[in-house]
């Protein structure tokens, strides 16, 4: 039987890497910094290991990580989040003396993971993204002629952490400095009316950077609503968007998983590129739902060095977020108006994130591990914008 080791075991994406993997017959390890978490509550997992907090202790985790794999058999190793994605990708080298680290080398990981960047190499190649403003500093900005609202976003965040949305010149002064001070000098860029919808592509690409995964899907609802992770979400085809990904991607040199958001903007009805994440995805259950496999895809990559490429998947699939989908109808306005589409719960097309009948455990792994984050001052605010 071969083993896989999977990180972050309170992430949704990592129940749905642990259920299609264990469904298969693969042995898996999942990992965490705290002991209650979804993904250990699950009955396909073999085994569970607490290391390190990567993000306060790196060096720490990444040594923990290797000696893991050092002295037992893992025939691959899939990191999930962020901060263990950028950790695998530095230290792959290392790791692949041992195991299959099927990520992309650190430089192309960080090309998706700063948004700057990302931009830059989109405006390079012809993909249509919002008008960017590269400052190094607040004053510089005061020098161009700038319409009102604009965001401003962090380099490098996720889950909308750190957006700020702006509509006046004093304004923005204000919310730059505070997001600058926590997250490092943001990106300053247009805003994008879209009422044409919020498209996600996910893909999977092998050593050549060449497609051998699409799927594309529309989030219905977020949260924050301002923008933020998908709590309901349909599968669907968009050519346009997939089009921009795949060329966005390539020439990225891309290798393994990424997620990319665009916006469908309302006046010239263009994709208009957000960002790429270059890791699994919160909605990945969706993907595999709708005939997807990314993970036993990367898997099968990860080991044979290529899979046959995968482009037909079943539409009109929706995914749902529960707990998020609460939070989104509490925050939007017009709450008797959503109430009944948010009340559909008996469409046999809607899949759960965490719930299952087939494996109901992972969601009291899901509300303990919340719970007893909300009491944590530096937690609290991650789980109210996840």
């Amino acid at each position: 039987m071969t083993c896989v080791l999977v990180t972050d075991a309170s992430k949704r994406e990592t129940l749905a890497i642990v259920r299609s993997l264990s469904k298969k017959g693969i042995a898996v390890t999942v990992g965490e910094d705290r002991k209650l978490c979804c993904s250990f509550f699950s009955k396909y997992i073999k085994n569970k290991i607490i290391y390190p907090n990567p993000a306060e202790n790196p060096f720490s985790f990444i040594k923990s990580i290797y000696e893991l794999v050092k002295r037992s058999k893992y025939d691959v190793i899939f990191p999930v989040d962020d901060q263990t994605t950028i950790l695998f990708s530095k230290y792959k080298d290392k790791l692949s003396k041992y195991t299959k680290v099927p990520v992309a080398d650190y430089e192309t990981i960080m090309k998706g993971r700063d948004k700057a960047k990302t931009i830059k190499i989109a405006i390079e190649n012809g993909i249509p993204c919002p008008k960017t403003y590269f400052v190094d500093d607040i004053e510089e900005i005061i020098k161009d002629e700038i319409e009102f609202p604009v965001v401003i976003k962090p380099r490098e965040s996720s889950g909308a952490r750190g957006i700020a949305y702006v509509n006046s010149l004093e304004e923005l002064m204000r919310e730059y400095k505070k997001v600058k001070k926590r997250y490092g000098t943001p990106l300053i860029q247009e805003y994008i009316p879209h009422n044409g919808g919020h498209y996600s592509v996910c893909a999977l690409f092998n050593y050549d950077s060449e497609p051998r995964a699409i799927f594309v899907y529309k989030e219905l609802r977020q949260y924050p609503i301002t923008g933020g992770p998908a709590t309901f979400s349909v599968s669907v085809e968009k050519t346009d968007v997939l089009k921009y990904a795949i060329k966005l991607l390539k020439a990225m040199k891309w290798y393994g998983v990424a997620h990319l958001d665009f916006l469908i903007d309302s006046r010239d009805k263009k994709p208009k590129l957000l960002e790429v994440n270059p890791r699994f995805w919160s909605s990945l259950e969706l993907a595999i739902l709708s005939g997807v496999d990314f993970p036993y895809l990367l898997y099968k990559m990860a080991l044979d060095g290529d899979v046959e490429t995968v482009t037909k998947y079943e539409t009109g699939i929706k995914l749902r977020f529960l707990v998020g989908d609460i939070l989104w109808l509490l925050g939007t306005k017009n709450k008797l108006k959503a109430l009944p589409e948010f009340l559909k719960f008996m469409d046999g097309s809607i899949g759960y994130a965490i719930w299952s009948l087939d494996d109901p455990k992972p969601i009291v792994g899901f509300i303990l591990d919340n719970l007893l984050c909300m009491i944590k001052k530096d937690r609290r605010e991650h789980i109210l914008r996840q």
